[in-house]
């Protein structure tokens, strides 16, 4: 399976539906249509996706995040499988580059992550500022997590910064 960029360890982290690829008809490894922002995208393999038969539309409020090489970094998030989000498509950007998805984590794991550091303390250092913004009190958000929350984390691939974007059901 193909190795990407902005997304690191696939099968343990998209969401794979059992509709068959409206390309070839292949039921192995198909990607929900419902991430491609296309009505018309029931659902693609992974085989016809790394063709280019589909894509994953890129905001302008994302493209807008990166400053040198726009066009290449864009082209290889569009063709980097959907991260599972609840609302919207929220990639991070961090060094003039969209980070790479590490996955969905629980407090469990940013308890480990944290080390010896308080977890919540840790978790809150690397919230993405948007989502900071709108927390009131840390431990209610802390406490949501894997209930009415989804905590998304990214690395910056080139600094190696974690950053959490929060999405709630």
């Amino acid at each position: 399976m193909k190795k990407y960029k902005y997304f690191r360890n696939i099968k343990d982290f998209v969401e794979f539906t059992n509709e068959p690829c409206q390309f070839c008809g292949s039921t192995e490894d198909c990607l929900e249509g419902i991430y491609f922002d296309n009505p018309e995208i029931s659902a693609v393999c992974l085989k016809c996706f790394e063709q280019e038969k589909a894509k994953v539309i890129i905001s302008d409020y994302l493209r807008n995040k990166i400053k040198s090489d726009m066009t290449i970094k864009v082209k290889e998030l569009e063709y980097t499988p959907p991260v599972p989000w609840i609302q919207y498509n929220d990639w991070q950007v961090c060094c003039d580059d969209f980070c790479q998805f590490i996955g969905e984590w629980t407090r469990s794991d940013f308890e480990t992550a944290a080390e010896s550091e308080n977890p919540i303390e840790f978790f809150k250092s690397i919230l993405c500022t948007q989502t900071l913004s709108l927390v009131d009190d840390i431990n209610v958000l802390w406490e949501d997590l894997g209930k009415g929350t989804a905590a998304f984390v990214f690395r910056c691939i080139k600094c190696d910064k974690k950053i959490v974007v929060c999405q709630s059901y």
